[in-house]
């Protein structure tokens, strides 16, 4: 009888730890969907064309679609007109299957518009905000310079490496290879590798070209997450 119920107690007690930690786990999911806004797990793969695969990230990054967000972790993929982002302290580095790279320091936000090796000339990246660094790899199409629309103004892009994003309380575009041309409202220059500009306003013409010490650059990378 005293074996009975002991063996009885223990598996009442198994019972409850079980029910305990599913409760946390629960408790858990639903803290995370309610402070940030987004469900955790992977994406359900659907008939979007995939556009890369994420590299590096440090959290909070993810992506979002529509009404669906995601948090976004080693090795998933992104597709088109996902909006990739990141929250303070968040990074994300995503390599592209056209053999481009774009890296995102915290609190950014970009359109994944189109794909660089299939883009026309019209905007493949939308910054909305946030620091960046792309590089074009071997993806871009001569005939048709892609471009990158940033807050401050269009780049246009030639075998480039480009940084863009605040920076000395303005916005900052550096060419670290090829050359990119930097347009707004109110003028257009062209920027060589080693040479950046700054921008206040679509209305105000970017600054003359100059070149940026390494301490900068170096800066600007961290910005970036690189």
């Amino acid at each position: 009888m005293t074996l009975f119920l002991a063996d009885r107690f223990s598996a009442e007690r198994a019972s409850l730890v079980t029910r305990r930690v599913f409760a946390c786990r629960l408790i858990g999911t639903a803290a995370l969907t309610t402070t940030f806004g987004f469900t955790a797990g992977r994406a359900v793969a659907d008939d979007r064309a995939i556009f890369g695969n994420v590299r590096k990230r440090r959290p909070v990054a993810g992506a979002t679609f529509g009404e669906g967000t995601r948090l976004l972790l080693l090795h998933d993929k992104v597709f088109r007109n996902d909006v990739l982002w990141t929250r303070n302290g968040g990074q994300l580095q995503v390599a592209m299957i056209d053999g481009s790279t774009l890296s995102l320091g915290e609190n950014a936000k970009v359109v994944l518009n189109d794909s660089l090796s299939s883009n026309t000339g019209s905007s493949f990246l939308h910054i909305l905000g946030g620091a960046f660094c792309f590089n074009s790899g071997k993806a871009e199409q001569p005939a048709a310079p892609p471009k990158i629309e940033t807050p401050f103004a269009t780049l246009s892009l030639r075998g480039t490496e480009v940084f863009g994003g605040r920076f000395d309380k303005s916005y900052g575009i550096f060419v670290s290879k090829g050359e990119v041309e930097v347009r707004n409202d109110a003028g257009a220059i062209t920027l060589n590798a080693g040479r950046g500009t700054s921008l206040t306003t679509r209305n105000v013409p970017p600054t003359q070209p100059e070149v940026w010490s390494d301490a900068k650059v170096k800066r600007a990378r961290a910005l970036a997450g690189e």
